[in-house]
């Protein structure tokens, strides 16, 4: 077989393959970029024209668009256990129900506080007074269609747009709560508001449940002191039966335990003393939450009148500063919606105590009943037993009022215990309160606006103005279908140009 031989010079008809090959017409793209730059200088007007256009709707979408202020507060929540440990040495520390943050988001958002609120800041008024004109000629078109809304649906509307607008963050020992509003005084005083409610709330919680705590144990304390009185009364008239002979010893040595309550001669004689005490003791419960609220509001309305006073010294009158104490402490004279609360609760309570024979709301004590803090003891089971009937202790029926008397006795102490206990808890409460919330960061007015951001908008325009200036400039100059320049001739001819004469 003969091998063939190789050929030692390549076949001239075959074309070289390229050994690099560019994925882009760069010359081409040089040169249109280049017919885009000059197409501006032949379309002058009409480019300048349709930049400012564009230029001036993004000045229009900065002054049509609403604008949105943030302003926050964040109140740094102390736990404190320790004068509620050396209060009360026995009570048992649950961390989640003492939790200073928990449920703060509830508390702030919850609808009776958003009512109140906008009633405190009269935001309804401020709302359409402050309305952009573009959003009220929005709102004036769909009242023409849907009709003009009542006071009820203006106030659900604001409720609903306060619920879109609040945030509030409960954290590890912070609570901070922030609202995007197209105001910004008005969004620092929402924001303050919402705080001294908040604060209010919780002081009002706190220290109602205690005293509600307080109510119960004492209406229950009567209740027992009523079954140690029958059961006396039992041992009595076994003794009687029994002993005949020593019924006067018998009745002296009872008439040295507190007599059971007789009812006041008043319009519902059926009404017991003991419910006449107790309501006198929330009446009492109610006033010292109020007057534990205006203490609080005056401490804060102090502390507002003397940070003015330094700021008058360095600020002239009309300065923002001073404006916004100024402000705040209009805001803060203004009754809050707790203490109308707790003012209509006391009324309620009131009432009550008249209508069922009341006499004297402010005596300490109701006519006819023991106060509970001279019974600091119960009646020793034995002294009775052995006073009343000292010679029937091993009788049966004697035996069985005194198991009785002594179930009551040891339960009515036990309630007794409880009572100072909580009496202890509410005095530290009180007294806690005001180290539980520390405002670490204040609401300020905010100076600028967060949306729409401004610059970035305008060096938008500005840009999108130039881009819209070369496409229009270019699209006229295309849309004629002539040849403008040089290199046309050549990309569609094929042909090299070899000269051009400038008319």
């Amino acid at each position: 077989m003969t091998k063939v031989p190789t050929p030692l010079h390549p076949d001239p008809q075959r074309a070289p393959e390229p050994s690099d090959v560019d994925l882009f017409d760069y010359a081409a793209i040089k040169l249109w970029f280049g017919f885009i730059w000059r197409s501006l200088g032949r379309h002058r007007v009409a480019g300048i024209l349709s930049g400012l256009m564009v230029f001036g709707m993004a000045v229009f979408l900065v002054w049509v668009y609403p604008k949105k202020y943030e302003s926050q507060s964040k109140l740094l929540a102390n736990r404190n256990t320790l004068m509620a440990s050396l209060g009360n040495p026995h009570r048992s520390n649950n961390s989640d129900m003492d939790g200073p943050t928990r449920a703060a988001q509830e508390t702030v958002m919850a609808r009776d506080n958003l009512v109140a609120m906008v009633k405190q800041t009269k935001l309804l008024e401020h709302w359409e007074a402050h309305r952009h004109p573009v959003l009220k000629l929005k709102d004036q078109a769909i009242q023409a269609l849907a009709g003009q809304p009542n006071e009820d649906q203006r106030m659900d509307g604001m409720v609903g747009t306060l619920e879109k607008r609040f945030n509030v963050y409960a954290g590890d020992g912070t609570v901070v709560i922030a609202i995007y509003w197209p105001d910004g005084p008005m969004a620092r005083q929402l924001v303050e508001t919402a705080q001294q409610n908040f604060l209010e709330t919780r002081h009002v919680s706190e220290v109602s449940a205690i005293s509600e705590t307080i109510s119960i144990l004492e209406m229950h304390a009567s209740e027992t002191q009523t079954a140690i009185e029958e059961a006396v009364t039992n041992v009595q008239k076994v003794a009687d039966e029994r002993k005949s002979q020593t019924k006067k010893d018998a009745k002296a040595a009872v008439a040295a335990i507190p007599a059971r309550p007789r009812p006041l001669p008043a319009a519902n004689k059926e009404t017991p003393v003991q419910e006449l005490s107790q309501l006198k003791f929330l009446i009492r419960t109610k006033r010292r939450a109020i007057a534990d609220l205006e203490e609080f509001r005056a401490r804060r309305l102090t502390e507002l009148q003397a940070q003015l006073a330094e700021q008058k010294v360095i600020y002239s009158a009309n300065h923002p500063v001073v404006v916004d104490s100024e402000q705040r402490i209009d805001a803060l004279q203004k009754e809050s919606p707790q203490i109308e609360t707790l003012k209509r609760d006391e009324l309620a309570l009131i009432e009550e105590y008249k209508s069922r024979g009341g006499k004297d709301v402010n005596a300490a004590v109701e006519p006819g009943s023991t106060s509970f803090a001279t019974r600091n003891s119960a009646p020793d089971v034995d002294r009775v037993i052995s006073e009343v009937a000292p010679d029937l202790r091993d009788d049966p029926a004697v035996t069985v009022a005194r198991s009785q008397l002594a179930m009551a006795t040891s339960r009515y102490q036990d309630i007794l215990m409880r009572i100072d206990a909580a009496r202890i808890e509410l005095d530290t409460a009180r007294a806690a309160f005001k180290y539980r919330y520390t405002v670490v960061s204040p609401a300020q007015t905010p100076r600028n606006p967060i949306s729409p951001n401004v610059p970035l908008i305008v060096i938008a325009g500005v840009l999108a103005g130039l881009l819209f200036s070369f496409l229009t400039s270019t699209l006229l100059d295309l849309r004629k279908g002539k040849v403008i320049e040089a290199w046309q001739v050549e990309k569609k001819l094929g042909l090299p140009l070899l000269a051009q004469v400038k008319l």
